[in-house]
């Protein structure tokens, strides 16, 4: 399949711009882009959220505790980085918590060209740490990178905290990465479908992520309740 050519530079890159009177060749538009989605590509933001940017979160205008999560991610990016502790976003399912996590990412990756950013999903975490439980077949090389990189990065994405249950031996990694980032005053902002205060029944976060880690992330994030519908339903 042909690639369509920018309509800007027609494939060239390169842009014809006039200042005082002088014309100068400057890059296009396009590289720009394409250098970003490198970037989003190298933090491992979802394809489907790739250039998020937090003016497309739109929050229902009858549930003001979206309003207020969108507010709390504007004034992260806007401090950044003189800021002292992340966010944990707490709510169900399809209400755009994963949206305004990388929603801060694109912001701060286009405000700072060297930024240190990754993003994680719980359950793709937990698959790899599962893919190791057999002592015999254990890559402990492996895990153990993959743990000192998410442990290092400048800014972490923790999306979907408790999604599924796991084994004591890859709970006590995931507390090592919390308590390591705690330590060392690493920027974590997380989500989760679970909140702390249930009363419907349903469990709590601490009964999905155990008290060790909910306690490290008391001191670690200030918590942001979303509710709402999932919007995929309200839009049939």
């Amino acid at each position: 399949m042909k690639k369509n050519l920018c309509k800007f530079c027609n494939g060239t890159g390169w842009v014809v711009k006039k200042k005082n009177g002088v014309e100068l060749a400057v890059k296009c538009r396009c590289q720009y882009l394409d250098i970003f989605i490198t970037k989003g590509e190298k933090a491992n933001i979802p394809p489907r959220f790739l250039g998020a940017e937090l003016k497309i979160y739109k929050p229902d205008p009858n549930n003001p505790s979206q309003e207020k999560a969108k507010k709390e991610a504007r004034k992260f990016i806007d401090n950044y980085p003189g800021v002292y502790d992340g966010i944990l976003f707490q709510g169900p399912v399809g209400i755009g918590k994963t949206r305004l996590l990388c929603s801060i990412a694109t912001e701060l990756m286009k405000r700072f060209e060297n930024i240190d950013v990754f993003y994680i999903d719980w359950n793709d975490l937990v698959r790899e740490m599962r893919s190791g439980q057999d002592v015999a077949s254990r890559d402990f090389s492996s895990i153990n990178q993959l743990i000192n990189k998410l442990s290092e990065v400048e800014l972490l994405l923790f999306d979907e905290l408790g999604a599924s249950k796991i084994s004591p031996w890859v709970y006590d990694n995931i507390y090592y990465l919390f308590n390591r980032r705690y330590n060392n005053k690493k920027i974590t902002i997380c989500a989760t479908n679970y909140f702390d205060n249930t009363s419907d029944g349903g469990e709590s976060l601490s009964q999905r992520v155990g008290d060790r880690i909910r306690s490290r992330l008391y001191e670690m994030t200030e918590a942001v309740e979303i509710r709402g519908i999932d919007y995929r339903l309200q839009n049939g």
